[in-house]
């Protein structure tokens, strides 16, 4: 198997990943009726991880290298 083909097997297994992460953070968090400070504190550190995740996948299927301008 190419180096390549893993990278895009990797990067959409990451995307579907993160995309089940945030449904099932997005599940979570509508359906809670209180709000604290630390609910408040998961919602964010959720997002972010949820961004990283994404980020990843990004990064796996275009390889992680910049864009040529030329």
């Amino acid at each position: 198997m190419s180096r390549r083909a893993l990278h895009f097997i990797c990067g959409t297994a990451v995307l579907f990943a993160s995309l089940t992460y945030a449904h099932v953070v997005h599940h979570v968090f509508t359906h809670r009726e209180q709000m604290s400070a630390a609910f408040a504190a998961e919602l964010v550190l959720a997002a972010l991880a949820g961004i990283f995740s994404f980020v990843g996948a990004y990064l796996l299927l275009t390889g992680g290298r910049p864009q040529n301008p030329d």
